[in-house]
């Protein structure tokens, strides 16, 4: 089950989250932000670019601020698991996106894949993209193994065309991004569904950015299987076939958990 928070998927703060680099203030009106956001029921998203110490984000997190980091920005997991324990204590969350590849050891500057083990059974929500790495699918699912073991989610970002081994990521309870481009076949489509349908079972969903044009048979079938559409186009017109599926799209809410920051980013 996904770790609970005083601001759930369905809170209208949602709509109303503050998001802020640590080199936009400085630390002092950070933490004073923090905590004026928690009494506004409001999430303070925090992106870590290093130039807090560890401390000071343990103490940002206990103010109940969220704290977004990645590999560009720390390398030392204790780091990481102490910022995981600390935004606990704050009722908060904190999400790591993981750029570089998955090393099995120990390099100086980068996070090795034991280490991303242990963060996911820290409870620390991880973020994955294929876009500059080959992600193999059996490590994959170690990761959201062991995040829904913790209370937490994979989300991966898949870029390129559907595979077969995305359903098994999916029972895992990941979270996964697909890009519409890549429903170029009817037994793709199928895949997408399937995928969907055990995703959802998980407590997850597959979540498809729309940047272009759609063939309208694509989406009614991917709508209907509870797919979570996200178009990146602008209105069409309200007599069109797809008008009533933005429509549809626009009103229900994504779950802050399932991405990294910003929604519409396909990273």
């Amino acid at each position: 089950m996904d770790t609970q928070s005083d601001l759930s998927a369905d809170d209208p703060a949602d709509q109303r989250d503050v998001i802020l680099r640590d080199d936009q203030a400085d630390y002092p009106s950070l933490l004073h932000e923090a905590k004026a956001c928690r009494i506004k029921r409001v999430r303070l998203r925090l992106i870590d670019s290093g130039r807090f110490s560890s401390s000071e984000l343990e103490w940002l997190g206990n103010a109940g601020a969220f704290i977004s980091t990645s590999d560009r920005a720390r390398q030392d997991l204790r780091e990481f698991i102490l910022i995981s324990d600390a935004v606990k204590k704050g009722n908060a969350l904190a999400s790591y996106f993981h750029y570089g590849p998955f090393d099995d050891e120990e390099k100086e500057r980068a996070v090795s894949f034991p280490s991303l083990r242990l963060m996911a059974g820290s409870g620390c929500y991880l973020y994955a993209s294929n876009s500059r790495f080959v992600r193999e699918f059996p490590r994959l699912e170690e990761l959201a193994f062991a995040c829904l073991k913790s209370g937490s989610r994979l989300a991966y970002y898949h870029h390129g065309s559907i595979e077969p081994a995305l359903e098994g990521l999916c029972r895992q309870g990941a979270w996964i991004h697909l890009g519409a481009e890549s429903l170029e076949r009817a037994e793709v489509i199928r895949l997408v569904c399937d995928c969907a349908c055990a995703a959802r079972a998980a407590g997850s969903n597959i979540i498809l950015h729309v940047g272009g044009p759609i063939d309208l048979l694509y989406l009614e079938d991917v709508a209907e299987a509870g797919v979570h559409v996200l178009f990146h186009t602008p209105p069409s017109d309200y007599r069109s076939r797809q008008r009533p599926y933005e429509l549809r799209a626009g009103q229900e809410r994504l779950d802050f958990r399932a991405y990294y920051l910003f929604p519409h980013l396909m990273i």
